[in-house]
């Protein structure tokens, strides 16, 4: 049976540098104005208040730290806190790490420009998209006027689903997912094989050495590919790195 060797196409729009409101690794959440002059902390103004985070929700990232966990929505629920119980139901995430004050400076879009200061608090592969790996990613708390960082702080996925049923780990060959939740959850995430929501089986998958990240060729890496498949498509992260090819079904 002949097949169709062609680049499966997502949403351009969902990746580089991605703006989205109460999920981490592209919008950061809008953090509170300090005041000049004085102590005093006060709301800052956004034009999207879901992202803003309340003086209690500030106050309490102070005391966050490595090991604690969030919930997949970094603002769901009780706005008078940031981190919940790791036993929690809503628990999705956990802090990996996290600093005060980082050497990194958010731009108008509410992301930062160069993700040098990422990649040296979280490690270079944060939100990289690795076949067979949890998912990971990074937020940050800022001043919108001043686009001063408060806090940076990095995330990995603790293996709970997802609010739609996806396992937040990258599929690896003879896996399955979803490739339109790729452009909502902003991750390859792993559903069951005979869930009604596949359309994509991994047939193979090619991994691309970190060195090439930046610069794979994806059409070229399919080349590689063995099975029947009848897609390929570039497993791209936030920053437009390319970590692996899948070849699908």
């Amino acid at each position: 049976m002949p097949y169709r060797k062609q680049h499966m196409n997502i949403s351009t729009e969902t990746f580089g540098p991605i703006r989205r409101a109460l999920a981490v690794g592209g919008l950061a959440l809008t953090g509170t104005l300090a005041l000049t002059g004085c102590g005093i902390l006060d709301q800052a103004s956004s034009t999207d208040s879901a992202s803003e985070v309340s003086e209690e929700q500030f106050d309490a990232v102070a005391d966050a730290a490595a090991g604690d966990c969030l919930p997949e929505e970094m603002l769901g629920g009780d706005n008078s806190t940031f981190a919940v119980d790791c036993e929690d139901p809503t628990a999705f995430w956990t802090i990996t790490a996290i600093e005060a004050d980082p050497a990194v400076t958010a731009n108008a879009s509410g992301t930062v420009d160069d993700p040098a200061g990422v990649y040296e608090l979280c490690g270079e592969t944060v939100a990289a998209q690795i076949p067979g790996s949890p998912w990971t990613d990074w937020n940050m708390i800022y001043d919108p006027t001043t686009l001063t960082v408060d806090y940076l702080f990095c995330v990995e996925a603790i293996g709970v689903p997802t609010a739609a049923g996806t396992t937040p780990v990258v599929p690896a060959a003879g896996e399955c997912y979803n490739s339109m939740s790729v452009s909502s959850e902003l991750h390859f995430g792993t559903l069951p094989c005979d869930s009604a929501d596949v359309d994509s089986v991994v047939v193979d998958a090619i991994a691309v050495d970190q060195a090439d990240w930046a610069t794979a060729d994806a059409e070229a890496i399919a080349a590689e590919c063995s099975g029947e498949w009848v897609y390929y498509q570039p497993v791209m992260d936030q920053f437009g790195r390319t970590t692996a090819v899948y070849c699908t079904e």
